[in-house]
Order: structure tokens, then C-alpha cells, then sequence
């Protein structure tokens, strides 16, 4: 009985002392709800202004290109990127920076390629394509996800899906392309795994009414990624990087260096400073320091990564979903970097209220994918270079044989110029 009494006297003590000094956290309460109300307004507004288009590649019969060749697609879009959005413009206009989607399509056993763009750089994505792809077509799609029931899942239709992070700092770059290649005697007969192999197979193997989408969306970036990657280095090397303290406590660690430096010879303090700075690193932190610097040479683009797999309720293969996160754990490397799920948009739920959550987290994570945005509250975002994003996301080169995957049989031509009109 003392006992909550106590804690009655303490809550009435609390709520005397809320009334009472109101005039003091009420004002900055009201700041925040009115600026985050704001945002939420001017951001709506700036996005519900968006022209989008959707366009599918159809690939050509014969790729014989290896991802650089997307690389260099990726390196192109780069472009839309001139400078940052100033935080006013993001307050007042709801400004974010411009994005695409790069889309993988698994219906009826077939592979399908979008590309999700802003109306205005239709021209970009295009010319991007045909320069690296000559004998590729380019079409204006009609959207795949208006197939589906606009709410999932439903009676009929159950989905698994969530979002791919990375599992260390996006410093440390994932296993890229050229780690696929095996080059023979010849330097012109190159062996290439390519790592499309594995989603296409799965793809050809889904029954009528599954699919399995996978959603890349990219925005072009500055160097801002690269700042934050040489804090890794010095981490790596052991510089770790010194705390500003205040006036005081600067003056009190000079007079006790000084005072600790006194009877001491000059060198010896400075050979012992630079030891202390010198670290030893093994050849494999050799190794990972190299393929970081490495990375540092290409393109950023700020990215983050979604999945569903959709399938009837009656037929609903979770296995799956192994086929897709097993497709993405070839890009694993063990002293560098790999993906893995965020637990928190994972379809899976435990505990009371198991149906009611999970529930929740289907009905979020097919919003998510319907409305395709970046940059949202919660997304986890991270910086891939453009070798890293052509190795997840290439059209399947020659050797990969998957039975439904659609390619352009022939290349439409254009007419000749100065061909008399009737």
C-alpha cells in the first residue's frame, strides 16, 4: 500500500510540475508538430506532382556483353545528379532527389526488365540502353503491379517479402562482376559466371499465379558516401579520430603532458608518438583496404533494395524465397561486405498478437513496393558504386538458357531519312 502511494505522489508530482511549467516545453511541442506536418504536406504535394513512366527491355537474342557494358548505363544516369537538395527546398517544396527503379519480374515462368524513370529523362534511359545495346527494344509498359488486387494479401493471394541491407558499412564494397570472370590462356577467351543465371532459373520455375519481384531503386549521389568510407580506413589503420574537449579540460591535459615530457629526451617522445600512430596490418587488412580505395574510383548511387514473392494461398511455395536471398548471397564476400534481410520488414512475426502483426508487416511492405519510394521513414538506405549495382541488376548474357526468358528475335529498324511522305 506504501508503496503505490508513492507512486501516486511521484505521478501527481510530475503532473504539478507539467502544468506548471507549460509555457516552456508546449511552444517547442507545437514547433515540432507544425514542421513535421509541413513536411508531410509539402512532401505529398511534391510527389503527387511526379510524371513516371514505366519501360521494359526487351534483351536482345544474343548478349554477349559482360555487366560492364550496364555499368556504363549506370555511369550515364549519373548525370540527372547536379547538386544536393538544400534542406529548405526538402521544408518548403518537399524536394528529394531524383531516383529510378530498376525492377526484376518473375510471372508465368518468364524474366521481365523495367526501368522506372521520371517522364523527363525518358530520352537518358533510352539513349543509355541502345548505346550499350544496340539490338535491345525499349517500350513503354503498362504497370505489372496493376495486375494484382490492389490490397494484398487477400483471400486468394498470400505474399513473403521485406528489404535487403548490408551487413557492415557500405564502405566495404560487395563481390562485384569481375570476381566472376576466369580468364584462360587467351586473353580474349574469358569464362564468365554470370549471377542473373540463378534468378532466371528460379523465375522459370514459377506455376501460373506466382510472382516474385524485386525492386532496386537508385538515386545518384556526390562524394558524401566516400567522406564517410575514409572514417572506415582510419578505423582499419587505427586512426581513430581525436574528440574536441572544452577550453578546461585542453588545458589540463597540455600542463600534464608537459609536466610528464619534463627530464625526457625529445625523440625518444617523438618515436614513442609515432608508434603509438603506427599500426600493423595484416595482409589481409592489405587486401580489404585496397578493394575499399578501389571502390572509391566509381559512381555512387544512394540505393536500397525490396522483394516480394506473391503466390495463391492453395500453392504458396515459401521455399521460394530461399532461391531469392540465396541469388543475392552470391554477392557475399566474408572479409568484405554481403546482404542480408532487415528483420524489421521481414514478413515474420512471433509472439502475442502473432496474426494481427504479421498482417501489418505484409500490408507495409506491398505499399512500399507499390508506391516505390527512396527516400521514407524507416527505409534503409546505403551507397552501391556503379560496378556494384550493374553486378545485381544486367541483362543475362548468351549463356544463360533459361527457357522462358524473352528475347528480341529481330531489331525494328527506322526508316530512311528523306523518305517521300504521300
Amino acid at each position: 500500500m506504501d508503496s503505490l502511494l508513492l507512486i501516486l505522489n511521484s505521478f501527481k508530482t510530475v503532473f504539478s510540475l507539467l502544468l506548471s511549467f507549460w509555457w516552456v516545453y508546449l511552444p517547442i511541442l507545437l514547433f515540432y508538430i507544425a514542421y513535421f506536418s509541413l513536411l508531410n504536406y509539402t512532401s505529398l504535394k511534391y510527389r503527387l506532382s511526379l510524371e513516371w513512366v514505366l519501360l521494359e527491355v526487351l534483351i536482345p537474342k544474343e548478349v554477349r556483353k559482360s555487366p560492364k557494358a550496364m555499368e556504363q548505363v549506370f555511369a550515364g544516369l549519373h548525370g540527372v545528379y547536379a547538386i544536393p537538395v538544400r534542406w529548405h527546398q526538402t521544408v518548403f517544396k518537399g524536394k528529394v532527389p531524383d531516383w529510378f527503379s530498376f525492377e526484376m519480374v518473375g510471372r508465368a515462368g518468364e524474366t521481365h526488365f523495367y526501368i522506372r524513370t521520371f517522364s523527363k529523362y525518358r530520352n537518358l534511359v533510352e539513349s543509355q540502353i541502345y548505346a550499350q545495346y544496340p539490338t535491345a527494344e525499349v517500350i513503354e509498359a503498362v504497370d505489372y503491379i496493376n495486375d494484382t488486387p490492389h490490397f494484398l494479401p487477400d483471400d486468394k493471394y498470400d505474399l513473403w517479402g521485406g528489404e535487403m541491407m548490408l551487413s557492415k558499412p557500405d564502405a566495404y564494397p560487395i563481390r562485384t562482376y569481375p570476381e566472376f570472370e576466369e580468364k584462360s590462356s587467351s586473353p580474349e577467351d574469358v569464362k564468365r559466371i554470370d549471377p542473373m543465371a540463378s534468378l532466371s532459373e528460379l523465375f522459370s520455375t514459377l506455376h501460373p499465379g506466382e510472382q516474385i519481384w524485386i525492386q532496386i531503386l537508385a538515386s545518384p549521389t556526390g562524394d558524401g558516401w566516400i567522406k564517410k568510407g575514409q572514417l572506415e580506413i582510419d578505423k582499419i589503420m587505427g586512426k581513430i579520430p581525436s574528440k574536441k574537449g572544452d577550453f578546461l579540460s585542453d588545458m589540463v591535459f597540455s600542463i600534464d603532458k608537459a609536466i610528464s615530457s619534463i627530464g625526457s629526451d625529445p625523440e625518444a617522445i617523438v618515436k614513442r608518438e609515432e608508434k603509438k600512430e603506427r599500426v600493423e596490418l595484416s595482409p589481409g587488412k592489405h587486401e580489404i583496404l585496397k578493394a575499399i580505395e578501389k571502390s572509391f574510383d566509381k559512381l555512387g548511387y544512394e540505393t536500397g533494395i525490396r522483394f516480394l514473392y506473391i503466390g495463391p494461398k492453395d500453392a504458396f511455395h515459401q521455399a521460394h524465397v530461399a532461391g531469392v536471398v540465396g541469388a543475392f548471397r552470391q554477392y557475399s564476400s566474408q572479409n568484405l561486405n554481403s546482404f542480408k534481410m532487415n528483420k524489421y520488414t521481414l514478413t515474420f512475426a512471433r509472439g502475442l498478437f502473432k496474426a494481427s502483426k504479421l498482417l501489418t508487416k505484409k500490408v507495409a511492405i506491398f505499399q512500399s513496393y507499390k508506391e516505390r519510394k527512396l527516400y521514407t521513414m524507416g527505409f534503409v538506405r546505403y551507397a552501391l558504386n556503379t560496378e556494384e549495382l550493374a553486378t545485381i541488376y544486367h541483362f543475362p548474357d548468351v549463356g544463360v538458357r533459361s527457357p522462358l526468358l524473352p528475347r528480341v528475335e529481330a531489331k525494328k529498324g527506322e526508316p530512311p531519312t528523306g523518305l517521300p511522305i504521300m
